[in-house]
C-alpha cells in the first residue's frame, strides 16, 4: 500500500521543529507527490498559530515554495480546534475560504469560547487524571465533534479518540454522511486502534498521516500502515493511497 501524500504536518508556525521548506524537502526525499502544512489553530494554548497575520505569511510562503518546487503539491491547511460545545472551531470563515485543506482535532489545551466549553474541557482534564470518563462526558464530546463535522467543510478529523473519549462509531457515521475522513495517525497509532475499529463498519473514508512535528517524520507512515493492515482496511477507503490521490486533489481544488 503506497501512500503518496502526507496531509498532516507541523512547522515552526506552531510547535513543529522545522520550517515549511524543511517539510517540503523531506516530503520530496520520501518520494511524496503532496504535503500539507497544517499547524495548530490559534485557539490551541501555548502552541497555536500566533495571530491571523501568520496565516497570510504561511499562504505567501507556500505559494513561493510551490514555484520553487514544482514537483510536489504543497497544500495550505490548518489543524483547527473545537472551542465550543456547538462544534465551533478556532478559525474564522475568511481564513477557511483560503485553505486547501481543513483538519480538525479535539484537543484539551484550547481556549474555550463559552462557560459550557470551559466546563466540558475541565471534565475532560479530570477524566484524564482519573481514567474515568463516563457515558455523559462521552456523549457530550461526541456531540461537539459531530456538530463541527456538520458545520464545516472538514477534510479529516485528526487522531479520533486521542485523550478525548468519543463514540467513534457515531462520529464515523456522521463523517461518512458529510464526506469527512477519519485519520489513522502514525504518531499515535497504538492509542487509536479501538476507536478506529469501532468506526469501520460505517463506511467512513480514512486518511493515513504522519502528524510530523519534525522534518524527519514527514512521510513516516509505518505505524499507521501496520494498524491499517491489522484492521483490514482496504486501499479504496484511504483517500491518500496512490490510486485515490488524484481524485482527492480535484476535490481539494489542486
Amino acid at each position: 500500500m503506497r501512500i503518496t501524500a502526507d496531509l498532516h504536518t507541523h512547522t515552526t508556525y506552531s510547535h513543529g521543529r522545522g520550517t515549511i521548506e524543511d517539510n517540503v524537502r523531506a516530503a520530496l526525499d520520501r518520494g511524496l507527490t503532496a504535503v500539507a502544512i497544517t499547524d495548530h489553530g490559534p485557539g490551541h494554548l501555548f502552541i497555536g498559530i500566533r495571530g491571523m497575520a501568520a496565516f497570510m505569511r504561511m499562504k505567501q510562503e507556500i505559494a513561493r515554495l510551490g514555484r520553487k518546487y514544482p514537483g510536489i503539491d504543497i497544500l495550505f491547511g490548518v489543524e483547527a480546534n473545537i472551542v465550543d460545545v456547538d462544534g465551533t472551531i478556532d478559525v474564522p470563515a475568511y481564513i477557511l475560504r483560503q485553505l486547501d485543506i481543513l483538519l480538525v482535532g479535539y484537543h484539551k489545551l484550547v481556549r474555550p469560547r463559552s462557560v459550557a466549553a470551559f466546563c466540558l474541557g475541565a471534565r475532560n482534564f479530570l477524566a484524564g487524571w482519573t481514567g474515568r470518563a463516563g457515558e455523559d462526558l462521552r456523549r457530550r464530546n461526541t456531540a461537539a465533534i459531530c456538530e463541527a463535522v456538520r458545520r464545516y467543510p472538514i477534510d479529516a478529523i485528526t487522531h479520533p479518540g486521542l485523550q478525548i473519549d468519543i463514540d467513534t462509531r457515531e462520529l464515523g457515521r456522521v463523517c461518512a454522511e458529510q464526506g469527512t475522513a477519519l485519520e489513522i495517525n502514525s504518531a499515535y497509532a497504538k492509542d487509536l486502534e479501538a476507536f478506529l475499529a469501532a468506526a469501520l463498519d460505517t463506511g467512513v473514508k480514512l486518511v493515513i498521516n504522519s502528524d510530523a512535528h519534525s522534518p524527519d517524520k514527514v512521510g513516516d507512515f509505518a505505524a499507521a500502515l501496520q494498524l491499517a493492515e491489522r484492521l483490514g482496511v482496504p486501499a479504496g477507503r484511504i483517500i491518500n493511497f496512490e490510486g485515490n490521490m488524484g481524485r482527492k486533489r480535484r476535490e481539494l481544488g489542486s
